[in-house]
């Protein structure tokens, strides 16, 4: 095995589900080129050629060194870990990010980084079997039998934001009025909704990039022009935001590796929104992170040879 002359031959798998996939197909194939440099071959599979049924016929006849997970889907990390087979990112990672609630609780119960209050609000009898409960600092855990219930509960909260405890581009985010009723149920009733108020600030965002415990770099996203006007208080780049390179202060790279020091990652998105002071507020860690923001605002940055890199590495 040997490295900048290439020739480590790893074999990897590069597992997401379908629908990521086909948003993706750029990236997946700059995974290919880049595995390359590094004498790493890959191949694609979806998680539902992962099914508890068949894992382990798969991974008999085609045995990968490791694997980079691009899905929100914690069961195949697990599987694939209680297997010996090394994921990047790791199921701890997974499972502590992919909910958002969960995550928050444990940034706030390990770190001295603040936090956004959060109120995770789940609905049983609409989701039999999820009996977890997360506690909070704010108002409270809540459990609603049906979602008449969660409705009428929300109602007294006007103004506060509610998002999908498992959502990933700001499309399950919304801020409560007397009329979020109907587009909002289509979500609401198919995961754990997170609780939060409305944090007044220039609505402004800032997600440092990570790899390992390095901080690779840092871009801002602020609410589009004239989005704002409209009562649009998303900042991401898929709904219009507009991106912008950011320098980290010396608190907030403090605040970064507090968060980091508590992770084993591989490559992650820390997300901090800036509240009316300009500090930082931790909102979300990005476990699928993606990377077209990173490009664009930092084209002398490439995260994805960086990360390459770190895995043999680390192997």
């Amino acid at each position: 095995m040997y490295y900048n002359g290439t020739d480590v031959s790893l074999y990897a798998w590069l597992v997401y589900d379908r629908e990521g996939a086909d948003r993706n197909r750029d990236y997946i194939d700059y995974h290919h080129e880049v595995g390359k440099r590094y004498g790493i071959t890959f191949r694609l599979i979806f998680v539902d050629e992962l099914s508890e049924e068949i894992i382990d016929d798969v991974i008999t006849k085609d045995r990968p060194d490791f694997c980079i997970v691009r899905t929100m889907y914690t069961p195949v990390y697990a599987a694939l870990e209680s297997r010996g087979i090394r994921c990047f990112n790791s199921y701890k990672v997974s499972y502590l990010t992919d909910h958002k609630g969960r995550c928050i609780e444990y940034i706030r119960e390990h770190t001295s980084v603040p936090v956004v209050p959060t109120t995770v609000i789940s609905c049983a009898g609409d989701r039999p079997g999820e009996d977890e409960k997360i506690s909070s600092e704010s108002i409270g855990n809540k459990s609603y039998k049906n979602i008449s219930d969660m409705i009428d509960h929300l109602k007294n909260y006007p103004g506060y934001v509610i998002k999908s405890a498992t959502g990933h581009g700001g499309s399950e985010v919304m801020r409560l009025t007397g009329t979020f009723l109907s587009p909002a149920l289509s979500w609401l009733a198919k995961d754990d909704i997170l609780l939060q108020p409305f944090i007044d600030g220039p609505g402004e965002d800032v997600r440092v990039y990570v790899i390992g415990d390095e901080i690779v770099a840092a871009v801002k996203r602020r609410v589009g022009s004239g989005r704002s006007d409209s009562g649009e208080f998303r900042a991401n780049a898929s709904l219009g935001g507009e991106v912008s390179t950011y320098k980290l202060s010396d608190g907030e790279q403090w605040l970064v590796r507090q968060i980091t020091d508590q992770f084993d990652f591989g490559m992650v998105g820390i997300d901090f929104i800036i509240d009316e002071n300009g500090a930082f507020i931790f909102n979300e860690i990005e476990n699928v992170v993606g990377a077209r923001m990173l490009y664009r605002c930092h084209p002398d940055v490439d995260i994805l040879d960086r990360y390459m890199k770190y895995i043999v590495d680390y192997l």
